[in-house]
């Protein structure tokens, strides 16, 4: 049994994992990061029966608030970028791929050969602290559920510019539905709805355009692995695949995505365990 925990901006996520089975995961919202890290610790022992657990993995920003031990269990601190590209492919169950974690920010990491290649490509403050951030200023919410229940009530045309609008027609290999202009278009007329919509369409949109770019400079195109707390919304992963489907890209958005970083957290500290470990 193999602890792994993602100690986040915005959330604390854990799971126990035995091999690449998930036995157990828990998200909680981030307050201190130690007390939100003990808290998620204490819930997956109680699922680890009779298994001990020697050693905890912990990755994420806040892992260096962690300690050295947490509930007497010494903490193995592992490096965010190597857990998102080990968890990734994990979850995708593929030896080679590009994964876009959308966060609170977004990070964009290619790994290779199961895991023995990990690049940091780059990224972009935008993702679901942006979401949230422009929802609590611009129409009053900071409720992530809340504010999806607006949006998929709204209609981004109403505050979107689209390439249509302009053009009267698609342009290049953008059909004329497109974005154009986020925002470009919003009056006072447009209701708290089409805002929340809107404010999707934007920071999906700007993922999935960055994710889809990237993919093609490390040609990487049809290994695409969107992963991330952000997409747990179907909502937000439609408009991300979306987007990138216009580039020709066309990710995988796998089940449990949100615990990317906690997955390769207890995978990369089995691979501390064993000569190495396969998908």
């Amino acid at each position: 049994m193999i602890i792994g925990l993602d100690i986040g901006a915005g959330m604390t996520k854990g799971v126990l994992m035995k091999g690449k089975s998930i036995i157990k995961s828990l998200s909680i919202p981030t307050e201190d990061p130690y007390a939100s890290a003990l808290k998620v610790l204490k819930a997956l022992l109680k699922h680890a029966q009779e298994s001990p657990v020697r050693e905890v993995a912990v990755s994420g920003g806040g892992s260096r608030r962690a300690g050295e031990n947490l509930l007497g269990i010494p903490v193995i601190r592992v490096d965010e970028i190597q857990a998102i590209g080990v968890g990734g492919l994990t979850l995708a169950g593929k030896s080679d791929g590009l994964i876009v974690n959308a966060g609170t920010g977004t990070a964009i990491v290619a790994a290779y050969r199961c895991g023995r290649k990990v690049v940091h490509v780059g990224g972009t403050g935008v993702g679901g602290g942006t979401l949230l951030g422009l929802a609590e200023r611009m129409i009053g919410t900071h409720d992530f559920e809340e504010l999806e229940r607006l949006a998929m009530r709204g209609d981004m045309c109403k505050v979107d510019l689209t390439v249509g609008d302009i053009v009267g027609g698609p342009i290049g290999i953008v059909p004329a539905e497109a974005t154009a202009s986020n925002f470009g278009k919003i009056n006072i007329n447009a209701s708290r709805e089409d805002v929340a919509a809107g404010l999707f369409n934007m920071v999906c949109q700007v993922i999935g355009v960055i994710g889809a770019i990237a993919a093609k400079a490390y040609k990487l195109e049809n290994h695409v692995i969107v992963t991330g707390g952000l997409v747990k919304s179907n909502f937000a992963s439609e408009i991300i695949r979306k987007t990138m489907n216009l580039f020709g890209v066309h990710p995988q958005t796998p089940e449990n995505g949100e615990y990317c970083t906690a997955i390769g957290a207890a995978r990369l500290l089995s691979k501390r365990k064993s000569t190495w470990f396969l998908f």
